[in-house]
């Protein structure tokens, strides 16, 4: 692959990749545009013509060394039956699992299920550039644990933690199927085109600390270990978002290729702790996006770059770019990047 991040990734380009989570999200006017040619928001993400669309159109206004795939990451619980809705201001909502009593579907065909994103990938692939890197992803099994036991997003995620101490077998149980469909979907997308693979961990923050291991290490080292079986071998970046120093043994023990930081992780502390073999992505503050004009921006940028300069390093947000985040601010962050010696 001549991709830039399949490059970095094997020590062949020299410079720093940058892209952005949610970079094809709300912040761009046209998105809405787009969005409005579909009736719901599932139906959207499975919409070959509009995936495509909504992937390209942040390369029409940045200049980005990747697209990351439009989907979400719940389209798995989606597959699985559990009634997802998304509601406008309200967010995703599913019919909650109850512990040692809703059935957990094994042997779903997720290929199969989401075979629009499987083509969109393998045409996007092949319309984009050459050198641009095509990203799929997937949600971590305790993040998506959490939305189907919940049956929507929660501050604290009670129901779940509650089924993690009260009914522990039923709960591993759905993390070691979420684990099998995540590999399955992130095998899809490699072989489908997508150079390099995502695992967002959105809620890790939630997990127990001595539960970590369990449900955010061993089931990312099994995803991994699935992939390489079936002989995918794509580079995988891991988000564990706000692990706090969990992040140490998820860095050396979850086997992917780069780890994704939060903006709230102290660069100078990850260079010193984390595993040194692979490499860091991140984690300029997306709020760092949102003033009209921001006096500090241009100076936390270098201060990311001048600590990461010896360090294999992708530049990136520490989470996703929220809808109030301005054009602008991301074009001059890239310009930033881009003319930094």
């Amino acid at each position: 692959m001549n991709d830039i991040l399949s490059k970095f990734f094997r020590n062949e380009h020299s410079g720093i990749p940058i892209w952005f989570l949610r970079q094809a999200g709300r912040h761009i006017p046209e998105y809405f545009e787009i969005r409005k040619k579909s009736d719901n928001f599932i139906n959207f993400c499975l919409n070959t013509k509009l995936i495509i669309e909504s992937t390209k159109l942040p390369l029409k206004y940045y200049d980005l060394n990747a697209a990351i795939v439009f989907s979400d990451i719940l389209m798995i619980p989606w597959a699985m039956n559990r009634d997802l809705n998304f509601i406008r201001g309200v967010g995703p909502i599913l019919k909650p699992m109850v512990p040692n009593e809703t059935k957990i579907l094994k042997k779903i065909n997720i290929s199969q299920k989401l075979e629009p994103l499987k083509t969109s990938i393998s045409i996007l692939r092949k319309e984009l550039p050459q050198s641009t890197s095509l990203i799929g992803f997937a949600g971590a099994p305790w993040t998506l644990a959490c939305y189907m036991i919940e049956g929507q997003s929660s501050k604290d995620f009670i129901n779940t933690r509650k089924a993690l101490w009260d009914s522990n077998k039923w709960f591993m149980e759905l993390i070691d199927t979420l684990s099998i469909y995540v590999a399955e979907k992130l095998e899809m997308q490699a072989n489908a085109g997508a150079d390099v693979l995502m695992l967002f961990d959105s809620w890790s923050h939630m997990i127990p600390s001595n539960f970590f291991r369990k449900c955010a290490i061993d089931p990312t080292a099994n995803i991994i270990s699935i992939l390489k079986s079936k002989n995918v071998t794509k580079p995988i970046i891991g988000l564990p978002f706000k692990a706090g120093s969990s992040l140490i043994d998820y860095s050396y023990e979850s086997n992917v290729n780069c780890i994704a930081l939060d903006w709230t992780v102290n660069l100078n502390w990850a260079i010193k702790n984390l595993n040194s073999s692979i490499a860091i992505q991140g984690n300029l503050d997306p709020a760092s996006l949102i003033p009209f004009n921001s006096s500090h921006l241009e100076n936390i940028v270098l201060s990311i770059l001048n600590i990461m300069k010896d360090n294999k390093f992708i530049f990136s947000v520490g989470h996703g770019l929220t809808p109030d985040c301005k054009i602008k601010n991301v074009r001059k962050v890239i310009d930033i990047v881009r003319n930094y010696k």
